[in-house]
């Protein structure tokens, strides 16, 4: 804390500098809207050499190094919007005017780009252009280049599972993307290399930036989904917002009843001394889980200088399950067949509150305060027997308590040619975990770990734009002590200390024609509380599962480059990994049982490139992707070489009809190739949805089809030098499902408070 204290006067004591006389103004839209990420130029007369250049910042306000005089102009642009050129003046306010022509009653974009590389990231603008007439946030997050996935689960190509805000703050629960309408949408950005200002675990960030919210009283939203599959399921949402003034009052609940209905076929084979042992499941599995997600919170804008509020959010789900498994074994002399059922129950509850402040002291200086308090518990029961011994039931607990304190702080400086952000975060966490089993003959012992951790780290990055060229550069140091008990007693091989520098620097380039970003980072993929347990679970008769206390953090160094050349868009990347965390299978002490336990694997490599293309053809906007992922990774232990590429591909259509109907179709695929020292086998599936708007768009209808002709599956192997795991898994992924939504005026809250701390991900 003393040197986050330092670090935070030392930014402080910028402000004395003096700086040279700025050209200062504001863009908006015909709706009186800022216009956030448009590239300002100034340009001298009469020889139209350009000076410097800026980007409009989120209140629509950018500013530009000298001053407006007659002999300057400046060159506003930003995608969706014509290119504006006005005289070089002081303090004025641009207007921006939509590029967009009127089909019917649906706005379409002509031939103009919807998506922009701009300093680092991907922009899609969604005002004004077919976006906007999508279903939900999670729909037009799918349209984005190099994302892959639904339903709140997405990808991003080359970097994995992205962190998603809306208007700042930490998205939880990715279902709430399910109530976010596209037409409260400004622009998404994906940012496919996160400063120092993120968490060094972030590898991919998704901000979404929506409408300034207007109007008073009271407004909201009722939501409804149906999904027929193999069973039923469905979920409900109701959001309200109360303003007055600068005042805001809001909550939401959002209630799902989610049901399943899955059959797999896996095969594991032992190679043992000369002798093979094979174990042969078939497994159908019922259950389902029933959750609550409620919100409450409070804000308080008093003007667009400041903005303070407090939000709580508690989140209580039940996980239900029966499988039935029919286990074939064979060993030398042995054969054999058993049938196994177990029931399953796990219940998880989690408290969380936080609180925020953004403040702008000057009109260079600006802060970022964030705190979070998180407590929770979950429980897993599991109760199986054998067909033929009903009796004789074998019962496993396990459960985790957890609570989390964090804090961070951003401090915002205009400089002379650019901008700096300084600033620190530090959270303590308390994690609880026992595991207990009633059959000691099985060689699986009770645990009870308890994990307790200081984390702290300090950042600092500074970004600048040199005519048509952009730097952005940071470091971010992170300092961890972790202290782990056995039964309450330290155990000091298994605690751990770490201090780590992750530095990044980006170098862009951009005209009205290409943008290119080429950057290199650091990156840290740290064990997850489950990962580091002591205890061995057990899963069934043959497998087991384990946690390794003595796992070391992955680290990465990233290389990437990224193109956009009018409607095409293109990223390659290279990462050097150490100490890769692999889910390895092995045997379990000298018996025919396999045991899953998490590895670090000295040093691999992994190679991606991909390109992207989009259009638009009257009322049809395709959009053609190809990519290809390769992994070289070579362990010591097995002869084995897991480096198959594999190559994915999505073709997306959108129909923009007249009459408020927008019609999709989408095919998405992947090739076989290796993912870790598993061989996935390849998977396709196309998806058909039929959107309707009503009552002025304040009713939306949308009827989709996943999955169609059900050819998305789950199937890999593992071969591991003497072991050997097949899987195929029916996904249950054909389904029909329809959502019904209604919004009432138009006011939303200005919530703006993001997470203090990555721990809350790691929990």
């Amino acid at each position: 804390m003393k040197h986050l204290t330092l670090s935070l006067l030392l930014i402080f004591s910028l402000s004395l500098f003096s700086l040279q006389a700025q050209l200062k103004g504001t863009l908006i839209d015909e709706d009186q809207q800022p216009i956030e990420f448009a590239n300002v130029a100034l340009y001298s007369l009469p020889d139209s050499v350009m000076i410097t250049g800026a980007v409009s910042d989120s209140k629509g306000n950018f500013a530009l190094n000298g001053n407006g005089t007659d002999n300057a102009f400046l060159k506003v642009s930003f995608i969706g919007f014509e290119t504006q050129v006005v005289p070089a003046k002081p303090a004025q306010t641009i207007v921006m005017r939509a590029e967009a022509s009127l089909l019917g009653e649906v706005v379409v974009s002509g031939s103009r780009k919807i998506f922009k590389l701009d300093n680092g990231g991907i922009v899609a603008a969604v005002k004004n252009t077919v976006l906007e007439t999508l279903t939900n946030a999670n729909e037009v997050i799918a349209q984005m280049p190099f994302l892959s996935g639904k339903d709140g689960n997405f990808t991003v190509f080359g970097k994995g599972t992205p962190i998603i805000y809306i208007n700042n703050r930490l998205v939880r629960d990715n279902q709430e993307l399910e109530q976010l309408s596209p037409s409260d949408i400004k622009n998404i950005r994906v940012i496919t290399s996160p400063g120092a200002a993120y968490d060094a675990t972030v590898k991919a960030v998704i901000k979404i930036t929506t409408e300034k919210p207007v109007g008073e009283g009271l407004s909201g939203m009722l939501y409804a989904r149906g999904q027929q599959a193999s069973v039923f399921s469905g979920g409900e949402y109701a959001n309200l917002n109360y303003r007055t003034g600068a005042w805001d009052i809001f909550g939401s609940a959002f209630y799902n009843h989610h049901n399943f209905k899955t059959d797999f076929d896996a095969t594991q084979r032992m190679f043992l001394q000369d002798n093979e042992r094979q174990q042969v499941y078939k497994t159908n599995e019922e259950g389902g889980y029933n959750s609550l997600n409620s919100v409450v919170g409070l804000n308080f804008n008093p003007n667009a200088n400041h903005s303070s509020g407090i939000r709580y959010n508690n989140y209580n789900i039940t996980w239900k399950g029966d499988i039935t498994n029919d286990i074939a074994y064979t060993a030398p002399n042995v054969s054999d067949k058993i049938q196994q059922n177990s029931t399953s129950d796990s219940p998880r509850n989690t408290h969380s509150i936080n609180g925020y402040y953004n403040g702008e002291l000057s009109d260079k200086v600006s802060i970022n305060f964030n705190t979070d308090i998180v407590s929770g518990n979950e429980k897993d029961n599991m109760d199986s027997y054998y067909v033929m011994s009903p009796n004789e039931i074998l019962k496993t607990r396990g459960e985790r308590d957890y609570t989390l304190y964090a804090i961070k702080g951003i401090l915002s400086y205009k400089l002379e040619k650019g901008m700096l952000d300084m600033g620190g975060e530090y959270s303590h966490t308390r994690v609880l975990q026992s595991y207990n089993i009633n059959n000691e003959d099985l060689g699986i012992d009770n645990t009870n770990d308890k994990a307790l951790q200081n984390r702290s780290a300090l950042f600092a990055s500074y970004q600048t734009q040199f005519g048509k060229m952009g730097l952005n550069a940071g470091v971010r140091y992170e300092n961890i002590v972790l202290n782990y008990y056995e039964s309450e007693v330290k155990n000091d091989e298994q605690s751990k200390r770490y201090n780590q520098l992750f530095p990044n620097i980006s170098l862009s380039y951009a005209n009205d024609d290409i943008q290119t970003v080429v950057g290199y980072e650091r990156k840290v993929r740290y064990p997850s509380y489950n990962q580091l347990r002591s205890n061995i679970q057990y899963s069934s008769p043959f497998i087991y599962e384990s946690g390794n206390p003595l796992l070391k953090p992955q680290i990465e160094n990233q290389f990437s480059v990224m193109f956009a050349w009018q409607n095409l868009q293109g990223m390659a990347g290279y990462s050097i990994i150490e100490d890769a965390m692999q889910s390895i299978p092995q045997q379990f002490k000298d018996e025919g049982i396999i045991l899953l336990r998490d590895e670090n694997v000295k040093r691999s490599r992994n190679t991606n490139i991909g390109l992207s293309y989009s259009s638009t053809f009257g009322v049809w906007r395709p959009q053609f992707e190809a990519g290809a992922m390769w992994q070289s990774l070579k362990l010591d232990e097995v002869d084995s070489d897991y480096s198959k590429p594999i190559g994915s591909a999505k073709w997306l259509n959108t129909f923009s009809l007249p009459q408020k109907w927008t019609l999709r179709v989408d095919v998405s695929g992947r090739t076989s190739g290796h993912s870790g020292v598993a061989y996935m086998q390849p998977s396709w599936d196309i998806d058909l949805k039929v959107t309707k708007r009503l009552m002025n768009n304040k009713l939306s209808i949308n009827l989709t089809a996943n999955d169609i002709f059900k050819t998305y599956t789950n199937k890999w192997e593992m071969d591991y030098g003497k072991v050997n795991m097949l899987y195929d898994k029916n996904m249950d992924s054909r389904s029909v499902s329809l959502t019904v939504s209604y919004r009432f005026n138009s006011t939303t809250d200005k919530y703006k408070g993001q997470q203090a701390s990555g721990e809350v991900d790691r929990l």
